[in-house]
């Protein structure tokens, strides 16, 4: 199954919104989610047929104006980021990476959200890098405890993969790799 995206570049499959129970659930943009009626990007892919904006032979256009990022949802600026590799790679090479990532968000919300992780969990697999993804699922797989243990060791699993990534890009850039 497809999951739902927006056609600015959201996500939704990733988005807090998509990921809760009962009436505030969204079902995303592309699936008549809350936010289409009104959204100017939405009207102009469906007036010319188009799965996405970045598959638009006009891609990147004034009428998208700038996409930021939601007041309080850090996905850090996915929108922009999406739009630019469906333009590059194509809407099935992208969908093909997002469903990944969404199963792969679905795994770590059954397996580590303690209750209170999933604006944590959601932002982290909207704004990690697919193979960083990867790796950090596959270290996951040793945790065990109570969801609250699981949930604690996750987020620094998590926090350690992204120091050290963070430390390898300093290094890189200082030494001129």
């Amino acid at each position: 199954m497809d999951e739902p995206y927006g056609y600015c570049g959201m996500p939704c499959a990733l988005c807090t919104r998509y990921r809760t129970a009962g009436a505030s659930r969204c079902p995303g943009c592309s699936c008549g989610g809350y936010y289409t009626e009104g959204c100017k990007v939405c009207r102009c892919c469906r007036e010319r047929g188009l799965a996405h904006c970045g598959a638009c032979a006009e891609f990147p256009c004034a009428r998208l104006g700038t996409m930021g990022d939601f007041r309080d949802f850090d996905t850090g600026r996915v929108k922009p980021r999406t739009c630019r590799f469906i333009a590059e790679h194509g809407f099935a090479a992208w969908q093909r990476e997002y469903g990944e990532r969404a199963a792969l968000l679905t795994e770590a919300l059954a397996r580590y959200n303690d209750g209170r992780m999933k604006r944590f969990l959601c932002e982290l697999f909207i704004k990690t890098d697919l193979a960083a993804l990867r790796e950090l699922m596959r270290r996951a797989e040793a945790i065990s405890g109570t969801p609250k243990e699981a949930g604690k060791a996750f987020r620094a699993l998590a926090q350690t993969q992204a120091d050290d990534a963070a430390q390898n890009t300093e290094r890189v850039g200082r030494d001129g790799l």
